[in-house]
C-alpha cells in the first residue's frame, strides 16, 4: 500500500468508519494493513478522547 492509499484509509477511519465498512469499500488493498491502520486511529482517538490530555475530538 502506498502512502496515499494508507491516507485514504485513515482519512476515512478518522470519518468514523468501522473495520468492517473500511474492508468493504477499500477491497484490493491487504486487510492486514487494513486492521493495523484501523487500530492505529482507534487507538488515537481514545488518547484524544482522555480528559487528562486536554485535548477533545469533536467529528461534528
Amino acid at each position: 500500500m502506498n502512502d496515499q492509499d494508507r491516507r485514504a484509509v485513515e482519512n476515512m477511519a478518522r470519518c468514523g468508519l468501522g473495520q468492517e465498512a473500511l474492508l468493504s469499500a477499500f477491497p484490493s488493498f491487504p486487510k492486514e494493513e487494513i486492521v493495523r491502520i484501523f487500530e492505529e486511529i482507534k487507538n488515537e482517538a481514545e488518547h484524544f478522547d482522555d480528559p487528562g490530555s486536554g485535548i477533545k475530538l469533536n467529528c461534528s
